[in-house]
């Protein structure tokens, strides 16, 4: 039962995020830019949304090809930074260390660049103007010319010592991009689980959304492993800890797993039945199937937190997660008609408001 301190701790976090979610744009919205025969029609239904300041910051509905990523990840860093601001002041710390991932991801965006010989503009409309690491502190850091050099600028400014100095003893030893976001990735989640505890002690549902996000990242990671007949021992190095299935039991599920779909309905962190069938039945044998399924699980629990958590925690991390699904689906409706795909296979790539 809610009580008179929860009344006074989550009163005015619980309204503000209330009031953020009631601007996410309808599934009906949705549906409707599914119809749509091209990107400035789309671009006038986002003019009606909360994204209007942003479209019309960046060009406009005419240059939603070519700029609608600025947008899209301005709004998302935008109500990611609010969200810690609006966060009790006990539990700020706490927020702050979640919304840590876009820090992450911007990143790896990093590396991924320099790594490869390209630069700021390139990756630019990627960037989440997050609170350590944004879009100008990447730019700052890429004119070092170098991962090294850019990871020491990083390094000298943001909280995330362990999680660079993880990224750079990757990149020495492989100059692998995708072995340095796995050693970023288990360094963040590692140092994140002693927040999870936090969390846990504050609301579990919260921490259980964050429990099996990682769930997602390991389930998917595995999948792909056996899909491509790896062992486990090489892939053991990018599950990253902290999920409410723990790597032992993954490692078992792999182990006793044949195939694919058997794998899927053995981690057991989600419902993947219907996903199991349709994979075992597809021609392309594509491992999204498996991911939306999960998206839209996590996402279903996510709404159910944030329209009916009352006073607590719960609306908090909830809408964190509904916003960036929100922002992902969007990208992928633009970016489906601009590359001319029909609606059926748009439609099958998104994760929907149920």
């Amino acid at each position: 039962m809610t009580g008179f301190h929860d009344a006074i701790t989550y009163g005015y976090s619980n309204t503000r995020v209330k009031a953020m979610e009631s601007k996410l744009v309808a599934k009906e919205t949705i549906e409707r830019m599914l119809s749509a025969k091209e990107t400035e029609s789309i671009g006038a239904m986002m003019l009606q949304t909360s994204y209007r300041g942003y479209v019309e910051e960046f060009g406009g509905t005419r240059a939603m090809d070519k700029l609608i990523d600025f947008a899209l990840s301005k709004s998302l860093g935008k109500e990611t930074n609010k969200l810690v601001d609006v966060a009790p002041n006990a539990n700020r710390a706490i927020v702050r260390d979640i919304v840590g991932v876009w820090d992450m991801s911007n990143i790896k965006f990093m590396v991924g660049a320099l790594g490869t010989g390209k630069g700021f503009d390139d990756i630019s409309r990627y960037l989440i103007d997050s609170k350590y690491v944004s879009a100008a502190r990447v730019r700052e850091a890429m004119a070092a010319g170098s991962v090294e050099g850019a990871i020491a600028k990083l390094s000298a400014v943001t909280p995330y010592k362990q999680e660079l100095r993880a990224a750079l003893a990757a990149y020495r030893k492989s100059k692998d991009v995708a072995e340095v976001d796995s050693a970023i990735d288990v360094a963040y989640y590692a140092k994140l689980g002693s927040t999870i505890e936090k969390l846990r002690k504050i609301n579990a549902e919260s921490a259980g959304l964050i429990s099996r996000r990682i769930d997602l990242k390991n389930a998917l990671t595995l999948l792909n492993a056996k899909r491509h007949g790896a062992e486990f021992s090489a892939v053991r190095g990018y599950l990253v800890s902290n999920g409410s299935v723990s790597i032992g039991s993954l490692g078992k599920a792999f182990g006793s797993s044949k195939g694919v779909d058997a794998l899927a309905l053995g981690i057991g962190a989600f419902d993947l039945k219907q996903a199991a069938a349709e994979y075992s039945a597809g021609n392309g044998r594509s491992l999204m199937v498996f991911e939306i399924a999960m998206m839209n699980e996590l996402f279903r629990d996510a709404l159910k937190a944030v329209r009916h958590s009352v006073l607590s925690f719960g609306t908090i991390i909830a809408f964190l997660y509904l916003k960036e699904i929100e922002v992902s689906t969007l990208r992928i409706i633009i970016k489906g008609k601009g590359y001319g795909l029909a609606d059926d296979e748009i439609r099958r790539m998104i994760t929907w408001f149920k």
